[in-house]
């Protein structure tokens, strides 16, 4: 039976086509995966279902939910449809809910809002919506705000607060996108729950194909505002070439090489670091929280390190430290006689380039060089990046474009170790696989050594020599790669890769 059918729907920004003539149904209690490159157009289509579009956007089409049509330019016809008839899940529920309200009233303002309940019922069953979300019960959710629970919990307050107003769709925007592959895997059993017991017809969008792939009946893959290839699954290479290569990259054979015994580089004895609970400080305790302890381990140069964990075990800290951000409460870091240049790549590259530079200005600030230096050029060459880009500012290219503006920017310097911080967890497949190419590259033209953070233990796989597991700011395993995966010793390891195997859904 069909609960959403979607027709024409084209989108016009200015005088650029960012939709044209997109079509899709969703059935009852079906999960349809929508994946595709950065700038394809998927959030433009979650949006364009709710009505969110930007107000100076062109739209035409209709849409058809539970037997009425409305055509998509009225907007009048969304306030109903809105959050009754088609619930939404942001990407960043943390840049979403505002942060001077707690969980629990989040939830019960939707049906404050909407259903017009009586605060005390909105209450009630705003805890039943949280605790059909799995949100912990042991931790009071009216009592929380959302920088006090961790984005696996925020992530399921979103969908408790989608899920209170029973709609009969639900749109899932990146819903799992920073999350690492234990938290990823609640969610997404939390969604398949939701369209198995109530019949939720469900539309995933994602960049990452393996996750859509675990739980989706059908996979829809956008280009340039089009969907272009429609598969059910398994995929095949003879109906879905194009979504089948993009699977393959997901399941590349580790880059890594074998090399000789290297000197070493770096050693750390016993880093630890400890901070005050602030919320009990308030009241007179004296409670200390240990983001990491006793983090002993050595790195030769040019070797390739992951360091892999599940969100707040201390894999962040532990990367700050390094890169001499933050200050260890004790330990000591040792480095080889005439080493220590350290560089840092983030997560978020255009967030950790000045939106008011230049590519080229942003590539030559380590060096005060400028722009038009040519150390500057071959810096973004090395890293991959179009010269031609330099002039650009960090809006006007793409995620991946930034992410090697980024590189550029770090090696510059001919830094000894490179610290790359979750580089490419917010990238789809295939400017993934490029960007650990490059960095594979870059280690054998350079002899750069790394510190890969990292909460996809696939990409560790691919790119690392060496693995270290980290567990509440503790090492619980460290070994070669190959070895920690063909034969994992902690319970957290074991978790952690299980969590990471699929089931093979393509056929050759």
């Amino acid at each position: 039976m069909t609960a959403l059918d979607l027709k024409g729907l084209s989108v016009t920004l200015g005088s650029r086509s960012v939709l044209d003539d997109l079509s899709l149904t969703i059935n009852k209690g079906e999960i349809v995966g929508l994946v595709g490159a950065s700038g394809s157009g998927k959030s433009m289509t979650a949006r364009a279902l709710c009505g969110l579009l930007p107000h100076h956007a062109k739209i035409s089409g209709t849409l058809t939910l539970n037997s009425k049509t409305i055509a998509l330019d009225d907007a009048e016809s969304f306030a109903d449809i809105r959050g009754r008839g088609i619930g939404l899940i942001f990407q960043d529920p943390a840049g979403i809910f505002n942060p001077l309200m707690s969980i629990g009233d989040h939830v019960a303002e939707a049906l404050v809002r909407r259903s017009r309940l009586a605060r005390p019922h909105a209450r009630e069953k705003a805890r039943n919506a949280l605790d059909r979300a799995g949100f912990p019960k042991d931790i009071p959710a009216f009592d929380r705000y959302p920088h006090e629970v961790s984005g696996g919990q925020r992530q399921r307050a979103m969908i408790a607060a989608a899920l209170a107003l029973s709609p009969k769709i639900l749109i899932a925007d990146e819903p799992t996108t920073a999350l690492d592959v234990t938290t990823e895997n609640g969610i997404l059993a939390l969604l398949k729950q939701c369209a198995d017991e109530d019949g939720l017809g469900i539309l995933l969008v994602s960049h990452d194909l393996p996750v859509l792939a675990r739980i989706a009946d059908r996979l829809l893959l956008m280009k340039e505002g089009r969907i272009v290839e429609s598969s059910m699954l398994p995929l095949s290479n003879d109906t879905a070439p194009e979504l089948a290569r993009l699977y393959a990259l997901s399941h590349k054979a580790p880059i890594h090489t074998a090399h000789d015994r290297r000197a070493p580089l770096l050693q750390t004895k016993s880093i630890g670091k400890t901070y005050r609970d602030k919320s009990k400080f308030l009241f007179g305790s004296s409670d200390t929280i240990h983001a990491l302890k006793n983090i002993s381990l050595f790195l030769s140069e040019s070797e390739i390190v992951a360091v892999v964990g599940e969100s707040g075990s201390g894999k962040s800290t532990l990367a700050r430290i390094l890169a001499d951000l933050d200050r260890a409460s004790q330990g000591e870091m040792i480095w080889a006689e005439g080493k220590g240049r350290v560089q840092m790549v983030f997560q978020d590259p255009a967030g950790s380039l000045n939106p008011r530079w230049t590519i080229g200005q942003s590539i030559g600030e380590p060096l005060s060089l400028p722009a038009d230096h040519p150390r500057v050029a071959e810096a973004a060459r090395d890293a991959g990046l179009d010269p031609a880009l330099l002039t650009r500012y960090p809006h006007q290219i793409s995620g991946g474009q930034a992410q090697r503006a980024a590189i550029a920017r770090a090696i510059i310097r001919r830094p000894d170790l490179l610290i790359l911080d979750e580089p490419v967890s917010a990238l789809d497949f295939e400017i993934r696989d490029q960007i650990l190419s490059l960095l594979e590259r870059l280690r054998a033209m350079h002899g750069i050594a790394m510190i890969f953070i990292t909460h996809d233990i696939r990409a560790a796989r691919r790119l690392s020599d060496r693995m270290i597991i980290l567990d509440k700011g503790e090492i619980v395993e460290s070994g070669m790669t190959a070895e920690i995966f063909s034969a994992p010793h902690h319970a957290v390891t074991k978790a952690l890769i299980a969590a990471s195997s699929s089931e093979e859904r393509v056929r050759s």
